[in-house]
């Protein structure tokens, strides 16, 4: 895999793993919508800090667990399953408007986005089994990609919907569709990858 391959294969799946709709976009959407864009920025580096943190302790496992032919293969074809879901997901709801969700006054928004990060089911899940298989298959410049992707839809997000929040209902279901089919690919790409690895097993 060359490394500007990695690269954009990196930024992809940041971006395509961000973008979704989910109770993290909603809390950056209403942040920077209701106070500062700069606030929004704030919690999505909070949430990008988490999958730092996912991403060292995948690492060592990868390291330790991602010794054998049998290992690879079920948690290749378990991530490309979890992908699938997410994708499907995505697509199902890819005509909804992005809700801005009410709360109160945000005093540290880089630690309530990094609390969220850490605790959020479906990040913790994709770290274990998506991210693992995915993590494996990459250089360090794919790992650079994906955070690269990550805090581009961060920021844009943040900005978007502080200054043009009255128009982005009429742009976010598109990029949700594309996210969606980007999940899907990948999706199928470790399950494909999965039974590779199972035809040289058996």
């Amino acid at each position: 895999m060359s490394e500007i391959y990695s690269l954009i294969a990196g930024l992809i799946i940041g971006l395509s793993l961000a973008v979704p709709p989910g109770p993290m976009n909603a809390v950056i959407a209403a942040e920077s919508v209701k106070r500062s864009y700069v606030n929004g920025i704030k919690l999505g580096l909070g949430a990008m800090t988490a999958d730092g943190i996912f991403l060292v302790i995948t690492l060592i496992g990868v390291a330790i667990l991602f010794t054998g032919d049998a290992v690879r293969m079920i948690v290749s074809a378990a991530g490309g399953l979890i992908l699938g879901y997410m994708a499907i997901m995505t697509l199902k709801s890819y005509k909804e408007p992005l809700k801005e969700k009410e709360n109160g006054v945000m005093r540290y928004p880089y630690i309530v986005g990094l609390t969220m990060g850490l605790t959020n089911p479906t990040q913790v899940l994709w770290w274990i089994t998506a991210g693992a298989a995915l993590i494996s298959y990459f250089n360090e410049f794919g790992v650079i990609g994906f955070f690269i992707g990550i805090l581009v839809w961060v920021t844009a997000l943040s900005l978007l919907m502080h200054y043009a929040s009255k128009k982005i209902n009429g742009i976010y279901p598109y990029v949700i569709l594309a996210s969606g089919i980007c999940i899907l690919f990948f999706g199928i790409l470790l399950l494909y990858n999965a039974a590779g690895i199972a035809l040289t097993i058996f």
